[in-house]
């Protein structure tokens, strides 16, 4: 009687009487988890794509033209006739805007054979992974618009003073820059987007001209991280 109601109680809580205490010993743990297809955080680096950068190269350009082409004007060309002067002015300025929305296009693009960065000095580049040294960002100080309004106040101060001392041929030569002043500024403010970050990648090929041997890319800090991130995964697989 005591054993019955003992057998009761077992099969009640969900023991099973033909089960041995050895079958249960024997019985192989099951690890339902696969270790192979856990991401390892780096093993699914993607490629990065990304026209939010600019190039220190171009900016150097664009600037070096510009004060070339505004010292001509204002130094050798100013005392020429205005059917003279008005196309070249048209001419240099044409020339200069060219040089900016080339600088407008730069890209960067990194793949796993290697990193193109497009519009550097107005050409593109190709870095392979075995050529490239270390690759640092550098957080910067985020510029604002402020020395543009300044720029376009001593601008404006100038062509006031042109105007009452009668200077028209410097008149000519630096009114065109302020619609251009507003039509860069448009531009720059609808292809760029948090430029904080400064990118060098320093690489081991220096050429002769390079003053030094890094290739400085300024962008956002989120692509400043995918970019550093796929490039020191693609060379170290190398």
């Amino acid at each position: 009687m005591l054993m019955g109601v003992v057998d009761s109680v077992k099969r009640m809580m969900g023991w099973c009487p033909n089960a041995t205490t050895a079958k249960y010993k024997t019985t192989p743990h099951v690890d339902f988890v696969n270790p192979l297809q856990t991401p390892s955080g780096r093993s699914n680096v993607e490629n990065v794509q990304s026209k939010n950068v600019m190039f220190s190269a171009n900016t150097f350009l664009s600037t070096f033209c510009f004060l070339m082409g505004f010292n001509l004007i204002s130094n050798l060309f100013r005392n020429l006739d205005y059917s003279l002067l008005i196309p070249i002015i048209v001419v240099l300025y044409s020339f200069f805007y060219f040089i900016v929305l080339k600088s407008f296009q730069a890209s960067v693009s990194i793949d796993q054979n290697s990193v193109h960065l497009k519009s550097i000095g107005l050409k593109d580049i190709t870095l392979n992974y075995k050529d490239i040294k270390s690759v640092t960002p550098n957080k910067l100080i985020k510029s604002s618009s402020a020395w543009i309004a300044i720029m376009l106040m001593i601008l404006a101060i100038l062509l006031a003073y042109l105007v009452i001392s009668k200077e028209w041929q410097l008149i000519i030569t630096i009114a065109p820059l302020l619609p251009w002043l507003f039509s860069v500024k448009h531009m720059y403010d609808r292809q760029y987007h948090d430029l904080d970050t400064q990118l060098y990648v320093e690489h081991k090929n220096k050429k002769w001209y390079e003053l030094t041997p890094y290739y400085s890319i300024i962008t956002d800090e989120i692509t400043a991280s995918r970019m550093q991130t796929a490039i020191e995964h693609y060379k170290g697989a190398k």
